[in-house]
């Protein structure tokens, strides 16, 4: 059986990776969001598939909330296979432009797209440890990429990202003895609340694509940073 946690399953693409990895046979999901109440469309997906999906509470910014959530991912499985860091934040008022970026909201989105996961990562180790051929895979973006860094803008988003993408190598390095691969994905620009409806792609099928590239990794993939169809990136 393959075990997965994956973070920020309420909406957008980890909903959908949700819904796609439910499809699978001898899969068991640990879909994991802030505020599970308010996850109508999450809720309504563990009903349809309720021995292959479990919610999770958790709050990435929270220590506490990290650690109990994998207590409770522990107290149910001996491992995962695959932990997706999908959880992230774009702030869009004001639009993160050079003189009115304020350190709050740089220091804020830093937390939850590039601290956060690797707390994630540090609480689950021991779970990813045991896992067979485990993966890890952080969900980053195209704005990341500080050799395509050429406009101005995106002081909060764009540094969250290119972080990210360090954690990614660390981690790569890590915890490469232990059999883990650790890549940077990214999901394209994707038709979500956070990417908006003018975006290139659906859900769907960023999803699609980007699970192909999970199911098809291998050690030598370790510490890569790839677009949803397979493509490198630069860092």
């Amino acid at each position: 059986m393959q075990r997965i946690f994956i973070t920020g399953t309420n909406r957008g693409i980890g909903l959908e990776m949700v819904r796609q990895f439910s499809q699978r046979a001898d899969t068991h999901v640990f879909a994991a969001c802030r505020k599970p109440a308010d996850a109508v469309e999450l809720q309504a997906l563990a009903a349809q598939h309720p021995n292959s999906i479990t919610i999770i509470p958790l709050e990435t910014t929270d220590q506490n909330s990290i650690n109990a959530s994998a207590e409770k991912v522990a107290a149910q499985v001996d491992g995962l296979e695959l932990l997706i860091n999908n959880a992230a934040v774009n702030p869009s008022r004001p639009k993160q432009l050079f003189g009115e970026m304020t350190a709050e909201m740089m220091l804020s989105t830093l937390h939850v797209n590039a601290v956060a996961p690797l707390m994630v990562v540090q609480a689950f180790a021991p779970l990813l440890k045991a896992g067979v051929q485990a993966k890890i895979i952080n969900i980053s973006s195209g704005l990341g990429s500080m050799t395509r860094k050429l406009t101005g803008g995106l002081y909060g988003y764009s540094p969250s990202k290119a972080a990210l993408n360090m954690v990614t190598r660390g981690l790569a390095a890590d915890l490469k003895p232990f059999g883990i691969t650790t890549i940077s994905l990214h999901p394209g620009w994707v038709q979500t609340d956070m990417g908006s409806p003018e975006a290139d792609l659906p859900a769907s099928e960023s999803v699609q694509a980007m699970l192909k590239i999970v199911d098809g990794l291998t050690e030598e993939d370790n510490g890569t940073y790839l677009r949803w169809d397979g493509e490198p990136l630069p860092w």
